[in-house]
């Protein structure tokens, strides 16, 4: 008898942990459950991912990224790529480059980063933009990564590769250490500019190098060094930024009149420009970029404008392409 009762709490005392054991794991996997389908718990969220340019890209459907550019414009000036490079060369800018130029490298580079400018506000404010598609060859929608901040992006498209790569994955301004797009310039003896505003993202982050540098107290003073420069050196590679869309919008928020005029006033700026490298560089093969690193939109119960999400409207940019070639006089 005493046998059979210790033989039955043995069994008990087994059944009992055996039930245990899979309510733990049932629970667990409930737990999973719930985590994969919280909206504040999803892979979109996720800013380390391995692959963040393909990971956007595939999120919203998008062909292209931003950090496209850097292989692509290294393409066609026959320059190598940098060697962190992950991104792909936009083919049709490559072939549209090449037979304007008659397979000649571009001579002359200038990128205008217009900052915060997305496809939002092209699709919600066409005329603005029609003189700015008008001028351009080849228009590129592309995604960026997260986060959609403006360092992350610039250093993803002048590295060519995602923050797994060159580092920088918050807003934060440490100096990029992997290869650019200024440094293989740089190597092949290419004189290179970068003009900003004191203090903003590309002029910091790209520091360090062989370059010349102009940062002045506001935008519209860097836009009139860039023509003035264009007048005055023979730099080959000049970048500019331009955040005076970005800084309004977040003070007043995205649609306001004073936003609005701001970012009408950097596509002016930018188109100004166009038309002052055809002037200088008139005699060179040249291409010419206008280039945002993320867009922006409007919380709910703000007045101000937002942008770091992982959201259509702060992630998906237009990029606008131009090339002439250079005349003889």
């Amino acid at each position: 008898m005493k046998f059979l009762f210790t033989l039955r709490r043995k069994t008990l005392t087994f059944t009992h942990f055996f039930k245990t054991f899979l309510l733990r794991v049932f629970g667990l996997f409930l737990c999973g459950i719930v985590f994969s389908f919280s909206p504040s718990f999803t892979f979109s969220q996720a800013i380390n991912a391995p692959n963040e340019i393909e990971r956007m890209k595939t999120k919203y459907g998008v062909d292209n990224s931003i950090a496209d550019l850097t292989p692509t414009v290294c393409a066609v000036s026959g320059i190598r790529a940098p060697k962190t490079a992950t991104a792909n060369v936009i083919e049709r800018v490559v072939d549209g480059v090449n037979k304007s130029f008659a397979g000649r490298p571009a001579r002359k580079v200038l990128i205008y980063c217009g900052d915060c400018i997305g496809d939002v506000l092209l699709q919600k404010h066409p005329d603005d933009f029609k003189e700015c598609l008008n001028e351009s060859d080849v228009v590129v929608l592309s995604t960026n990564v997260m986060q959609t901040v403006t360092p992350v992006c610039f250093a993803t498209i002048f590295s060519g590769a995602g923050p797994e790569v060159h580092g920088i994955k918050v807003y934060e301004k440490p100096v990029v250490k992997v290869e650019t797009l200024f440094d293989v310039f740089l190597e092949a003896g290419k004189k290179v500019a970068i003009v900003s505003q004191k203090g903003n993202s590309i002029i910091t982050i790209f520091r360090e190098r062989n370059l010349d540098y102009y940062d002045f107290p506001t935008d519209e003073e860097a836009y009139k060094k860039t023509l003035l420069i264009l007048k005055e050196n023979d730099y080959d590679l000049i970048v500019v930024h331009d955040c005076e869309y970005d800084t309004i919008m977040h003070q007043v928020g995205t649609e306001a009149d004073k936003a609005v005029e701001a970012r009408r006033t950097v596509l002016k700026r930018w188109l100004n420009v166009v038309d002052a490298t055809d002037e200088a560089w008139k005699g060179f093969d040249r291409l010419v970029i206008f280039a945002p690193d993320h867009g922006s939109h409007m919380p709910e119960n703000s007045s101000k404008g937002v942008h770091g999400m992982d959201v259509r409207d702060d992630a998906v940019v237009n990029h606008f392409y131009r090339w002439r070639a250079g005349r003889s006089e």
